[in-house]
């Protein structure tokens, strides 16, 4: 963005100039201004929801969650320099960043995603349905 500058403790929004069309009423359309920017907050308000009488399974629920979540981007990762290198090409940072997967090869990380996934929580699943057993 030419000519702009990012200034910190400023929010970072979304500028718009033109106004936003709403749905036509009535055989006319009408239109509103657009919100000259948005401001998301930074922290969410309140507590944090607890799902188990125990707060220590949810905080372990939320770190097994955030693991997985890098497990999931780093398999990505070392497929794309896998496939990278089997297509001899350089293997650089760039290279990494730039490649995108095609048709099969997404398939076949959605695939694993929804394995990793399935088998880091169904334990999880199995907790929750033996709790809610013994509730009953």
């Amino acid at each position: 963005m030419a000519g702009s500058r990012r200034t910190a403790g400023k929010s970072r929004g979304v500028a718009a100039s033109k106004s936003v069309p709403l749905p036509r009423t009535a055989g006319r359309s009408r239109k509103v201004p657009a919100p000259k920017s948005v401001h998301l907050p930074r922290f969410a308000k309140g507590q944090r929801p607890e799902f188990y009488e125990d707060p220590a399974i949810d905080q372990l629920f939320a770190i097994v969650t955030a693991l997985t979540g890098e497990l999931s981007v780093l398999s990505d990762r070392l497929d794309t320099v896998e496939r990278l290198l089997a297509q001899g090409g350089a293997l650089t940072a760039q290279a990494i960043e730039d490649y995108v997967p095609d048709e099969a090869a997404a398939a076949q990380r959605a695939a694993r995603r929804d394995e990793l996934l399935r088998r880091v929580f169904e334990v999880l699943e199995r907790y929750a349905a033996r709790k809610a057993a013994t509730a009953s």
